[in-house]
């Protein structure tokens, strides 16, 4: 899917401003196989917390566990 075409879904827009941004930066910085082995970086230049990642996991963006790493990325964009 589309960038542009994701941000204008529901799953997107429903989201809080703050888990927005969170899922823009892993998506940027995901590998080819959609894996983010950055996320805790990433979550200290947002200033997000596991509450962000939670809400991402919750609503299927993510698959996210507080104690592995990398983070994937779902629900990708291209």
């Amino acid at each position: 899917m589309k960038l542009k075409d994701f941000l204008e879904t529901d799953n997107f827009y429903t989201l809080t401003n703050s888990a927005k941004l969170l899922y823009l930066y892993l998506n940027a910085y995901k590998d080819k196989d959609n894996l983010v082995y950055c996320s805790k970086l990433i979550a200290n230049m947002t200033s997000t917390t596991y509450k962000e990642f939670n809400e991402l996991k919750d609503n299927n963006l993510i698959k996210f566990d507080e104690y592995s790493v990398p983070v994937e990325i779902v629900e990708g964009c291209n």
